[in-house]
């Protein structure tokens, strides 16, 4: 099979599309013939970190959606054919390959009118949206939030999510993403180079400030976010961690939370990987039922993506880029 291999930690150039022998599933695993791979920033960051359990030359990629090639003997209920999508073990890796093996209980179906490249734009950010939201905020009706980054990946679900959930939303992102945040529901769309983030809410709240706040940026924008964070609210880090906490003890009780998704099989016990499969089984479900838009924005050929993930890095685009490995 053609797969894209790391040769050693040192960036998109040390990629190469190369052959590479077919995986063989273990007992609990399934073997997928991958149709599409979703390209997330993180993987383009892999690729000059590394992983510590990766023997070069490693196959790299965490987002597949295809078909199930193959069981191993203790999977009853998956079957060759079987439409399926996995966010993969990091430790392991290899999604940007032709075929790729996933534990059983990590894997979703998907219904029949989702396509593969539009699936395969959903686990990595869209299970963090996911979690941020309704794992660690238990967002209900009627409170307010603010995401920043909200024009990425996990910032595009969390808005709307968090607006299925019935919140009021205020997304902080750049220009070039407004219209698609607008279109998602948003409440009011900041952007971060042309407003002062921390004065348009609290105009917009009326002084009240937000209940709760996703920071998909950095640690000093979550920094700036916790401020505006009514008593008693919480703030959900996903792209950053706070090297100290921003508010003095015993003044607002802010909660602060962690989203962690790479670290589940590491250190996440079975349900809570099965946990991310049932994620999966909802939000393909949502696709299916045009309540959630994946935001597939490109879709590449197999041979070209690496130039899909150097215009993740340069931050030119606005919604998902996707490789398609099979036609659909």
């Amino acid at each position: 099979m053609k797969a894209w291999k790391l040769t050693q930690a040192e960036g998109i150039d040390s990629l190469s599309l190369s052959k590479a022998a077919k995986p063989t599933p273990a007992a609990d695993e399934i073997c997928i013939r991958v149709h599409a791979v979703g390209l997330n920033p993180i993987d383009y960051k892999l690729a000059h970190w590394g992983y510590a359990t990766w023997h070069y030359p490693q196959i790299i990629g965490l987002d597949v959606a295809g078909t199930v090639s193959f069981v191993g003997k203790d999977v009853k209920h998956f079957h060759p054919g079987d439409r399926v999508m996995v966010f993969v073990d990091p430790r392991y890796a290899g999604g940007f390959a032709e075929y790729a093996v996933a534990k059983a209980y990590a894997v979703s179906r998907l219904p029949d009118n989702v396509s593969f490249t539009d699936a395969a734009a959903l686990p990595c950010a869209g299970y963090s949206a996911w979690i941020a939201l309704y794992d660690k905020l238990r967002v209900t009706a009627g409170q307010s939030i603010a995401i920043t980054g909200a024009g990425g990946g996990v910032g595009g679900y969390a808005v709307q999510l968090a607006k299925l959930a019935g919140a009021t939303v205020y997304a902080i992102a750049h220009q070039q993403h407004h219209e698609r945040l607008r279109r998602y529901g948003a409440d009011a769309v900041i952007d971060p180079e042309r407003d002062n983030p921390a004065m348009r809410l609290i105009e917009l709240t009326e002084d009240k400030l937000v209940d709760a706040a996703i920071d998909c940026v950095s640690a000093k924008s979550g920094s700036i976010l916790s401020a505006l964070i009514r008593y008693n609210g919480h703030i959900v880090m996903v792209a950053d961690q706070f090297n100290q906490v921003p508010l003095l003890a015993s003044t607002k009780a802010i909660s602060i939370h962690e989203v962690a998704l790479h670290g589940t099989y590491a250190h996440g016990h079975i349900e809570h990987i099965q946990h991310l499969a049932d994620i999966g089984n909802q939000l393909a479900t949502l696709v299916s039922e045009g309540r959630l838009d994946p935001m597939v924005e490109q879709v590449l050929p197999f041979a070209q993506l690496t130039e899909g993930l150097r215009i993740l890095k340069a931050g030119t685009h606005s919604g998902k880029i996707v490789s398609s490995i099979k036609e659909e």
